[in-house]
């Protein structure tokens, strides 16, 4: 009797961890329900709602073939609308954030609570966040468009990026403190330094203008800079966005030297900074970075995402997928700097750019607004006593599959259970195989990455890296891509700052003009054609040895060589 009660005892033990591992954490309609909605028709909301006090503001671009001018718009936390203001002139471009100013004084005088918005035909807007009056106003030069990146204040001076440049107006009255050229922006924020304003232009210029208007200037490279640059403690954070990639420049504001690239994904959004790390995101996914005496990627999870990203309650972030296939991402980043990312449904789900509007009220109720794509705004409440479930350092992600084996794993548990209870010592081993293989069957992939891993490590390295004598003699030393498509080898060399061959792939694809598609798993990043060409699938070698690893999770140096061939010509 007492061997029986043991062995009870250890099937238990046994399924506590299964316990634990499935349990759902509650989901975000557990939390939050939407209180309102608002239609502007047809319209976009491509920037992030604004609580100011006990009122939420909204601001449209006009979409193309529709009827709506944009607007902005002011609503009391129940819904209805206080005020709004149109701009009939917009060039279908009005992305540029709204910008509270709270009330006071400076050497050119005083100015209420305000918003100030910068439009696509290059006006610049204060008006009242009590009525929506206008204060003041200026206007910019517009080629095409006019101003579609993000305002900055310094003191009494209101800072704005142009189309042309940049300017500087007194906060009281919108007078012209100081104007400079730069190149031609988008979306390309300023950001307050020390001695300069910093920002970006289309030809991947990075400009410094002093406040006495006077310019200095570093070209990047091919791209494109479309962010707001970050002053951190490495230096001055930049992305440089290209046709199928981006990088990350770390410079020294004080004389615009570059002193460190990272490679990051296309298309990437609005970087912030947040308690100790700085969170950026692309089409691939969004990443960590922790940037002391330099910058370095901490952790990534895969996401999509290209717009903007904002932060809500608990500390927590979260941004839209930018795409069909998901929701928005809920981000928690733990005190090492990993990422816990969980899917949530809003009502703005689908293709989206804008940020999330936080509020917490006095009672503690939590309040988000998401606006969407379709020109609606919704807005969602947590409950009456403000309770917010808090995501788990394990964020749950349903999988049909591994909850359809735990399902079994309890089954096997309690047939064991059964049979040993019946004194059937036979169909007890049976039921605890069939329990062992299941488990391994939740581990397998895990168990793969961790074997590969082990056998590219224990793997002779070679003494001899391949060379083909097409290849530039300069190119040596240097981190070098080889494609071969139907027989045709395409090559690019004298790559350098690449840590992985998936990063260095996408680099020299869009050097070679090829087209790569890929696909995100549990176990890494695969390639699935380069040029639309399939075969029977594509494999690569690092410094001539066959990879074991998926592109992303396999490291290279500072001038390993990565040649990809399909699966057939081997």
């Amino acid at each position: 009797m007492r061997s029986r009660l043991l062995i009870v005892g250890v099937l238990a033990v046994l399924l506590l961890p299964t316990t634990f591992s499935s349990g759902e954490e509650p989901s975000f309609n557990d939390t939050f329900s939407l209180e309102w909605s608002y239609d502007f028709g047809d319209a976009y909301i491509t920037t992030s709602p604004v609580f100011i006090d006990e009122k939420l503001f909204v601001r449209t671009s006009a979409s193309w073939g529709g009827s709506a001018a944009p607007t902005v718009a002011a609503f009391t936390l129940d819904g209805d609308l206080e005020w709004s203001a149109t701009n009939p002139h917009s060039t279908h471009h009005d992305m540029s954030p709204m910008f509270h100013v709270k009330a006071g004084s400076g050497d050119c005088g005083s100015w209420p609570d305000m918003l100030v918005l910068g439009w696509s035909d290059g006006s610049v807007e204060a008006r009242s966040t009590n009525d929506g009056e206008l204060i003041w106003s200026h206007k910019t030069e517009q080629v095409v468009w006019g101003i579609t990146g993000e305002v900055a204040k310094d003191g009494d001076h209101i800072v704005v990026p142009t189309r042309t440049g940049l300017v500087s107006l007194c906060a009281a009255d919108g007078s012209l403190m100081m104007e400079a050229t730069t190149g031609l922006g988008w979306r390309n924020g300023v950001a307050v330094g020390q001695d300069d304003y910093f920002l970006g232009d289309e030809s991947g210029t990075l400009w410094a203008v002093a406040r006495n208007g006077s310019t200095r200037s570093v070209d990047l490279g091919e791209g494109k800079i479309r962010h707001v640059p970050l002053l951190t403690s490495a230096g001055l954070l930049v992305q440089l966005q290209k046709e199928s990639s981006s990088t990350i420049h770390v410079l020294n504001p004080a004389n615009l030297e570059t002193h460190q690239v990272l490679q990051i994904g296309p298309s990437p959004g609005i970087p912030i900074s947040t308690p100790g790390f700085i969170l950026v995101f692309d089409s691939i996914a969004i990443r960590t970075l922790e940037c002391t005496t330099t910058c370095s990627e901490v952790d990534r999870a895969p996401f999509l995402s290209n717009g903007e990203i904002g932060q809500v309650h608990d500390g927590q972030y979260m941004l839209p997928y930018n795409g069909i296939e998901q929701g928005w991402g809920l981000v928690n980043i733990t005190e090492k700097g990993l990422l816990n990312l969980e899917t949530i449904t809003t009502g703005a789900d689908g293709y989206a750019t804008s940020g999330p509007g936080f509020f917490e009220h006095e009672d503690h109720r939590i309040l988000l607004a998401f606006g969407s794509d379709d020109g609606v705004v919704y807005v969602h409440s947590s409950s009456a006593d403000g309770t917010v479930q808090e995501v788990s350092e394990s964020p749950y992600e349903f999988d049909w599959v591994a909850q359809g084996t735990v399902f079994l794993l309890y089954i096997a548990l309690g047939g064991a259970g059964i049979q040993f209870l019946r004194g059937r010592g036979t169909s007890v081993l049976k039921f605890l195989s069939v329990y062992a293989l299941l488990v391994g069957l939740l581990i397998i992939d895990q168990v793969a990455l961790q074997w590969s891993q082990t056998i590219e490590e224990l793997a002779p390295s070679s003494t001899e890296k391949p060379w083909d004598s097409s290849w530039d003699d300069s190119w040596e030393g240097t981190q070098i891509v080889s494609i071969t498509i139907e027989g045709e080898m395409y090559s690019v060399g004298g790559l350098s700052g690449y840590s992985n061959a998936f990063e260095l792939t996408l680099a020299a694809c869009e050097q070679l003009g090829i087209e790569m598609e890929y696909e995100m798993t549990g176990m890494g990043t695969y390639v699935l054609s380069f040029n639309g060409e399939i075969g029977e699938g594509w494999e690569y070698t690092v410094d001539g040895r066959l990879a074991m690893l998926a592109s992303d999770v396999s490291p290279i140096d500072s001038a390993s060589i990565v040649q990809w061939t399909p699966v057939e010509a081997r």
